[in-house]
């Protein structure tokens, strides 16, 4: 049974007296992130079950990994200077033509 975007849910789920956290999701990404953090760290990050037919997974892993970060902002100014490092680097634009 194929669920729907809403239905295909991310949920971290921890409490103040324990270390770990559960991470239950659909999130394709997130899935491949975490299975690359439980091979460089499999003490601290283990794959607990695979469900809804390998579509969902849940994962343990420190509560101190659980963050929220606020999107980047850059000014103007911010991102032309990054434009700069970028081309001292060798990075160009491709030409079309």
């Amino acid at each position: 049974m194929k669920l729907s975007k809403e239905e295909q849910e991310t949920i971290i789920c921890y409490n103040e007296a324990e270390q770990q956290a559960s991470v239950y999701t659909h999130n394709k990404a997130l899935r491949r992130k975490l299975e690359k953090l439980a091979q460089q760290h499999p003490d601290e990050c283990r794959l607990e079950k695979v469900s809804r037919n390998g579509q969902a997974v849940d994962y343990i892993v420190p509560v101190a990994w659980v963050k929220i970060t606020p999107p980047r902002q850059l000014t103007e100014e911010q991102r032309k200077a990054m434009a700069e490092r970028a081309r001292n680097f060798g990075f160009k634009p491709k030409s079309h033509g």
